[in-house]
């Protein structure tokens, strides 16, 4: 047989060979992909189901998207040479990163030192082309979106809730000033407690239509623009912080009020645009068309990192000044809680700020978190950002050895590694 007709039949099997590699993944990856029984309205937020859910936020609930418009990603340098994996000091020994990411339900870990990204790895459904939910790191979006529209004069933060949103006149939140707003400060009546069916935040789920089941039997689904004006408000409260997500929502909505633009549309216009985002975000939608700006957010890995980044370089991405450097000055500047309601790390000082979290370890780092694990910390001493999207079983954890606490221990132990 001659050459030319052996390199044909060779390459013509090779092809096929290929092909049906290829037609294999395709079907690999389509049965991954698949929704899991019984994943529905009362399930979808819980371990195992969610791990799965937060990556198909689209298919689970509603949503609007945060689009990146036409411009070119902004490319994060050395992410094709990151490490997929690395060994860490943990529970006293060396350890692989994978094996520690796996027992604390991490999905995705991106870590950028010094400009150049040096780990970045993917588990469960997460790849990096699919967003994930981002429960209230959106609130840190959410105040970085506030900041752009004060810098444009377009609210003022001494005014009122009531200025801004008359529907909100009466309720816990009305006279209170927007910077009270920011640093949930306010007056609002709100409980925060997860574990309660009827604290607010899950009377709100409910409300929303983001919880379904048992839990919200006698909560009719009217969504936040019905929801929020019937908050009560505690006046002794106003002035001290206290967590609490319905005071971000009140907040997009002086937002949209402030500027006729839906919520969505502004993050994309004043931050994920302007990022150079990668992929488009989404944001979920309640019954009545409100965005769910305190903690339904999804968005890819990287494009999160690059919200890191932002805060890194003080509101620079590019050669642009998407937020003041100011407002990130202010953010990594503050001396500290006198009143902090929770258990602070020794030697640390924690605060709350424009929707972040401050670390008060006296350097200057900052995070934004959201309930079953997802973060971003931003270290400006070390040049370092580090974010995890998770799918802890539950709100705080729910399993042994996995939630906040030990997330920060995971956070010290990849600072010292790369270090």
């Amino acid at each position: 047989m001659p050459r030319s007709t052996v390199t044909a039949s060779l390459f013509a099997q090779g092809l096929l060979g290929l092909t049906a590699l290829t037609i294999a993944s395709s079907s690999i990856a389509a049965v991954d992909d698949q929704r899991p029984p019984g994943l529905n309205g009362a399930t979808w937020q819980f371990g195992p189901l969610n791990r799965w859910a937060y990556t198909h936020m689209s298919e689970v609930l509603p949503s609007k998207a945060i689009r990146r418009g036409t411009v070119t990603p902004r490319p994060i340098a050395d992410l094709s040479v990151a490490a997929d994996d690395m060994s860490i000091e943990w529970d006293g020994s060396p350890t692989k990163l994978s094996q520690v990411m796996e027992e604390q339900y991490v999905d995705g870990l991106l870590v950028i030192k010094d400009g150049k990204a040096v780990f970045e790895r993917y588990a469960g459904s997460l790849t990096p082309e699919r967003t994930h939910l981002l429960w209230s790191v959106s609130k840190t979006i959410t105040g970085l979106t506030a900041a752009s529209v004060a810098a444009d004069g377009l609210i003022d933060l001494n005014k009122t809730v009531a200025d801004y949103v008359p529907d909100l006149a009466n309720s816990g939140w009305g006279p209170d000033r927007l910077r009270d707003v920011l640093d949930m400060r306010d007056g609002s009546e709100w409980n925060e407690d997860y574990a309660a069916a009827d604290s607010t935040v899950r009377r709100q789920d409910c409300s929303d239509g983001l919880l379904m089941g048992p839990d919200c039997a006698g909560v009719p689904v009217t969504g936040n623009y019905v929801f929020l004006p019937a908050v009560g408000r505690m006046p002794g409260r106003q002035g001290t912080f206290a967590y609490k997500s319905g005071t971000t929502d009140v907040m997009a909505w002086v937002l949209e009020a402030a500027t006729g633009q839906r919520f969505a549309d502004l993050v994309s216009e004043r931050i994920w645009q302007r990022i150079g985002a990668e992929q488009d975000a989404g944001i979920t939608v309640d019954t009545g068309g409100f965005t769910l700006a305190s903690g339904g957010m999804h968005a890819t890995l990287r494009d999160v990192a690059r919200v890191g980044l932002l805060m890194l370089n003080k509101g620079v991405s590019g050669q642009e000044q998407v937020v003041p450097t100011a407002w990130i000055e202010d953010l990594i500047s503050r001396d500290g809680s006198r009143s902090w309601p929770y258990e602070a790390a020794p030697g640390t000082r924690p605060y709350y700020r424009s929707f972040v979290w401050g670390v008060g370890d006296g350097k200057g780092s900052v995070q934004a978190r959201g309930v079953h694990g997802q973060l971003i910390h931003v270290a400006p001493e070390a040049d370092t950002v580090i974010v995890m999207l998770s799918s802890w079983p539950d709100a705080e954890g729910g399993a042994a050895n996995v939630g906040h606490e030990t997330q920060q221990i995971l956070v010290r132990a990849i600072e010292d590694t790369i270090d």
